[in-house]
């Protein structure tokens, strides 16, 4: 960060209330670090320095998603662009690509649907960025499966292996 922090995430599956019924308290450093060591058992103690280290405390935030089959009636004078149009978990990093994709959509459906009405210009982005959002949001819920899955890790870093030249 331009303050020289670091802001780091987590990211495992739990009831959309853990944080208020884990028994966590997640402004307790030592806390926080025995839960990483019982959820995250095996990974490198280099981790452990960001959990002893944080300040102010931690946040949960949960993930999530629209449904892949969303719709909405298109208004005359406003959309919804970016992760505002299609929230959905981070796990294939796809989400900035879709939001830098929406910008230039919506100009070009102003600018082709300049005769018709802005209505229509609206309602065909939105059409168009359902269709992208859905398939993205389905390809990214399969990536979050893998990532929480008892062999999802090692099975990911196989599948990387093969993009390295």
């Amino acid at each position: 960060m331009g303050d020289g922090s670091l802001a780091f995430y987590t990211g495992h599956r739990a009831e959309l209330q853990w944080a208020e019924t884990s028994g966590i308290d997640l402004s307790d450093r030592v806390d926080m670090l025995a839960w990483f060591k019982r959820e995250f058992a095996g990974w490198s103690p280099l981790w452990h320095g960001l959990f002893l280290n944080f300040e102010p405390g931690f946040k949960v935030r949960p993930q999530y998603f629209f449904p892949l089959d969303q719709t909405w009636e298109a208004l005359p004078d406003l959309t919804m662009i970016s992760d505002a149009a299609h929230v959905m978990p981070p796990y294939a990093g796809e989400g900035v690509n879709m939001a830098m994709l929406d910008a230039p959509r919506l100009a070009e459906c102003l600018m082709r649907d300049a005769s018709r009405d802005t209505r229509s210009a609206i309602a065909r982005l939105e059409t168009n960025m359902r269709a992208r959002a859905s398939a993205t949001t389905k390809m990214t819920l399969g990536f979050t499966e893998a990532f929480h899955s008892p062999g999802g890790i090692p099975e990911l870093m196989e599948m990387f292996k093969g993009h390295i030249q």
